[in-house]
């Protein structure tokens, strides 16, 4: 009888309840539940929620699309919730390519994608930065971080050309855009295009790559709000070890007495100094502390979407408050999306795009939006030339200028020397409009044919407004000793205008259920226009009236206008048998007013191939391997950006202005400045590509490998023209060809235990970049040189060999820039002379020779997260080896200085970083002493966060919620001081806007 109870109980039916949501606790409806090894089953309902009736041996099987199969033992558990995780790595993925959507599995191109899922938390005020080290092949260079102005470098597979433009083509939602003008939660997609295959299908403007976006999207469901809301600090990531003034007039005096001259500072003076007794004449400021500082960045992000009915709806607004850490620079910005598409019928679905965004930029007036950013750079000024013995005020309260002995000295920005003081001088403001406009319709037009036509609109405005007011400084005694008497306003407007209307035609088809044949034909064409008005006056009555009207003299007006059309035509074919076999031809024919009538259309072809040898029977139970396909492509594509400012490059360009004497009277006249090439015509690049994707273990391990070879032929070089012509510039001639050869790698690992989930990755990139045709010449700037058989401008400078330690070794030197050497001294070697062999002299012409380049050996990034029920983190490493960059800013023995410049060569400290003092015209030659390893690693991203249980969250009408800790920029390991090593390779001055570490707080709340 017992036994009999026993069996009864053991096959008892229970009721099991629970919900089913992903990672970030939204519910997911249409989740498949079902008994292992029956057709017991049930689906979730809208808000996530299921009931299903089983028994207690049973095992509850959960899948959807896109998430990884979960498994629960029923046991006694009357409820059973289950997170879904998605399948980010399986090849059911669908990854958005030029002008549609395939199978991830389907590729024959080089197509890496983004999951903005995991970005969309980092503080950035600027979307471009968040792809660095996301994937391999990209490379992402912050060259300034000044807020508004900060225009990430973004290169795909090296660089391809000289002259020409070096970015890659940015498609949002199929409109020509910018990564900036895009917040990140609004990003449904983001592909990168990195070959020939991919690429193609845009043709003359593909060369550098091509980055697809696609914006989200409404779905079906009750509507869904999302709220995020962040607070950031701001910090510059390197703080420079300046030294204290006492030890500045330490180095100064030293500096002197080497050179045979008197000392400057008194020992009584120095003292004074350290004491802090006379902070007016001897103070001790540390300049980059006055400039820079702890900033706040605060987002605020809002979004509706869902479907009733026919309608898909997804609305979105963004508010992004950042000071800058740099004083008196900041920005506002405002960003508003609406996306909306409507079922007329089956067969009709019509729809319309809207987004926009207004910045409200301040900067200080010698900053990157100004034109004048010279030498005078803040930035550089209070690197280089602020003595930190002159106070920021006086104790009287007027700006510092002098200390006991002599001007603040150096440069000077508009005259004034402290440059506290000229950040707070005037006002220098931009106000940045961006409104992006798109119609389209998608229409069956029999069955698997669709009509997709669209017409969209860009506009751009910036209005500029500069204001340099009329002031005075004044010494210690209040004596003015420097003044302003003419106040200067500076009003320009640039605005841009982008028309494209585009129509494609789409057709997909089965046959067999093993012949699936696609093919699209479109057209398109795009005109562009760009205005720039700038107007000036001089001398308002007073500094409160900033209007164009209220000044008197040296009123000035300027502006031009400049159009750009294109017309394309493109298609392209697949076909895939049995998901085994894979094809693919791609072909565009671009028109462009860009180059003259004769030279004005091209075509750009693609092919490429794949085979799935996993889905081969042969191969179908292969040990690990889940999916393996060989993949190889080739085709070309152009860069019509060869004009830079010019959009007419082949046309001869005239200067106005250009007075002349005509008899006894100067008459105003043009004059020709470039000569003309009506053969210009864009520049090609052709790129080979072998790839290989591979998954192990159920998907759970995904590897994708690439090696390329990306030559760029009819490259513009300007080739040398007789004298006789006059003084004009030469024309560009397609004459160069630059070859960039590399692999890459990337790997992606997920792993789920239950309720843990743990997934990393890695990715790794090399390219070579040679030059392999420059028409002969050698293009020798300052310390680099670009010829033949080496990478673009390669480091050309020096070859040190250490100091001068001995007086033999003096006595056997050969001359040096006509400067006395004395041990200590940075000894170069004699390479060669006039006639081939070393001549005992070191001279430019011939003992100059490459010694590195501006290209890494290997870049690499890697990253581990996890998850454990509401719990989450994740960390994100990024790095760069084998690159050398120049450090030229520590071989200055004037202005201010470093803790390094204290170290510096003695007889008893002879392997110092720093050479003696005394000899500036030969120990700061670029050469080999000053170029530097600045490999690095670097935390780009930590965070924590915190998913509150929906039992609590439900209670208050909440889907979800989660806060989160972050970290940008944490840490970096690197043998650099006083630098960024991230920097970019022209920065050896270390004058740019500096990048942020920031420290981050927020919480995502669903409704």
């Amino acid at each position: 009888m017992l036994l009999l109870i026993g069996g009864s109980v053991n096959a008892q039916q229970l009721t099991v309840i629970g919900r089913v949501t992903d990672q970030s606790g939204l519910s997911i409806p249409g989740v498949n539940i079902v008994v292992k090894g029956t057709t017991n089953g049930t689906v979730t309902d809208i808000d996530g929620n299921y009931s299903i009736n089983v028994e207690s041996k049973d095992v509850l099987l959960f899948s959807f699309i896109g998430f990884t199969n979960q498994e629960f033992i029923v046991g006694s558990k009357s409820t059973i919730d289950a997170v879904m995780v998605e399948e980010s790595i399986g090849m059911n993925e669908v990854v958005v390519v030029g002008y549609g959507t395939q199978k991830k599995a389907n590729l024959t191109g080089a197509v890496s994608s983004v999951d903005f899922g995991n970005l969309e938390t980092r503080p950035a005020a600027n979307t471009a930065t968040l792809l660095q080290g996301q994937m391999s092949g990209v490379t992402v260079s912050n060259f300034s971080n000044q807020p508004g102005e900060d225009n990430p470098q973004i290169r795909i597979r090296g660089i391809g050309t000289l002259n020409a433009g070096q970015e890659p083509l940015v498609i949002v939602d199929g409109i020509e855009s910018s990564l900036s003008q895009i917040p990140a939660a609004d990003i449904e997609s983001l592909s990168v295009l990195k070959d020939a295959a991919s690429a193609a299908i845009y043709g003359v403007r593909a060369a550098n790559g091509v980055i697809v976006v696609t914006t989200k999207q409404g779905k079906s469901g009750k509507p869904k709000v999302s709220l995020r809301q962040s607070f950031a600090w701001q910090q510059a990531i390197v703080e420079p070890s300046f030294v204290d003034s006492w030890d500045f007039a330490t180095l100064q005096n030293l500096d002197l007495t080497e050179q045979g001259q008197d000392a400057l500072y008194t020992e009584e003076q120095i003292q004074t100094m350290r004491d802090g007794a006379d902070p007016d004449r001897w103070a001790n400021t540390n300049w980059f502390n006055e400039m820079y500082r702890t900033a706040p960045m605060n987002t605020t992000y809002l979004s509706v979407s869902g479907s009733k009915e026919n309608v898909h709806y997804m609305f979105s607004g963004e508010y992004l408050d950042q000071e800058g850490i740099m004083i008196k620079t900041g920005q506002k910005r405002y960003n508003f999306r609406s996306n909306i598409s409507v079922d007329i019928s089956d067969r009709v679905t019509i729809g319309i795009n809207l987004s926009g965004n207004k910045r409200d930029i301040e900067a200080t007036l010698n900053s990157a939006s100004s034109s004048n950013n010279g030498d005078d750079d803040l930035n550089y000024i209070i690197r280089r030339f602020a003595n930190p013995t002159i106070p920021v005020k006086y104790t009287d309260g007027n700006w510092g200028q002098v200390n006991g002995l002599y001007y603040l000295p150096g440069s000077t920005v508009g005259g004034i020397k402290n440059p506290v003081e000229f950040a707070n001088r005037g006002e220098n403001t931009t106000e940045k409009y961006n409104f992006t406009g798109k119609l389209f319709a998608d229409v069956e037009v029999l069955k698997n044919l669709h009509f997709k036509p669209n017409f969209s609109y860009v506009y751009n405005s910036s209005l500029l407004s500069k204001f340099t007011p009329t002031y005075e400084t004044y010494d210690l005694e209040g004596n003015v000793i420097n003044e302003n008497v003419h106040n200067k306003l500076i009003n320009n407007n640039q605005t841009t205008k982008r028309y494209q209307f585009e129509n494609l035609l789409t057709y997909n088809v089965t046959l067999n259920e093993k012949h699936k044949i696609g093919v699209l034909a479109g057209q398109s064409a795009q005109l562009y226009r760009l205005d720039f008005f700038e107007a000036s006056v001089e001398d308002f009555p007073n500094n409160n009236i900033h209007e164009l009207s209220g000044g008197i003299n040296n009123k000035d007006v300027t502006g031009n206008a400049r159009e750009l059309a294109l017309n394309s035509f493109f298609g392209r074919v697949n076909y895939n048998f049995a998901d085994k076999y894979l094809i693919e031809a791609n072909y565009r024919y671009d028109g462009t007013s860009r180059m003259s009538s004769d030279n004005r259309w091209g075509g750009f072809p693609s092919v490429s191939a794949g085979w799935v040898a996993s889905n081969e029977n042969f191969l179908s139970d292969f040990g690990p391997v889940s999916f393996l396909k060989v993949r190889g492509s080739w085709g070309q594509l152009g860069n019509e950006n060869i004009g830079g400012s010019n959009f007419y490059p082949y046309a001869q360009t005239i200067a106005t202005g250009q007075n002349y004497l005509w008899g006894n009277d100067i008459a105003p006249g043009v004059s020709v400045t470039s000569l003309a090439n009506s053969n210009l015509t864009w520049e090609t690049t052709t790129i080979t590509d072998i790839g290989v994707d591979l998954n192990l273990f159920n998907n759970k391990v995904q590897i994708v490998a690439d090696w390329f070879d990306k030559t760029s032929s009819d490259i513009l070089i300007r080739l040398p023209i007789p004298s006789t012509l006059g003084n004009v510039s030469a024309p560009f001639q397609n004459i160069g060809e630059v070859k960039n050869t590399g692999w890459e790698i990337d790997v992606k690992m997920n792993q789920t235990f239950g309720d843990f989930n743990v997934f990393g990755g890695f990715n790794l990139t090399h390219v070579k970049n040679e030059v392999t045709n420059y028409g002969g010449l050698e293009s020798i700037n300052n310390n680099s040189i670009t010829k033949k058989g080496e990478a673009i401008s390669s480091y050309y400078a020096f070859i040190a060999d250490g100091y001068y330690q001995s007086q033999e070794e003096l006595n056997n030197a050969p001359t040096q820039f006509g400067k006395p050497l004395r041990l200590g001294d940075v000894k170069y070697r004699d390479i060669s002379g006039p006639d081939g062999i070393p001549d005992g002299k070191i001279s430019d012409d011939y003992d100059r020779t490459i010694i590195g380049n501006q290209f890494p050996k290997l870049q690499y990034s890697f990253n581990l997260g996890a998850s454990y029920k509401g719990f989450d983190v994740y960390a994100f490493f990024q790095g760069i080896s084998g690159i050398d960059r120049y450090y030229w800013y520590n071989t200055e023995t004037s202005g201010t200085f470093t803790e390094v410049a204290k170290d510096y060569w003695t007889e008893d400290n002879r392997n110092a970083p720093t050479p003696r003092w005394g000899n500036l015209g030969n120990n700061t030659k670029y050469s080999t002493f000053w170029l530097k390893d600045a490999s690095y690693l670097r935390l780009k991203n930590l965070e924590i966060g915190y998913t509150i249980p929906s039992e609590l969250t439900k209670k208050v009408h909440i889907e979800n919620a989660r806060i989160y800790f972050s970290g940008i920029n944490l840490w970096t390991k690197t043998d650099v001081e006083d630098y960024d090593p991230e920097k970019l390779t022209g920065d050896d001055r270390n004058r740019d806007y500096p990048q942020s570490k920031i420290y981050s707080m927020g919480v995502n709340i669903t409704f």
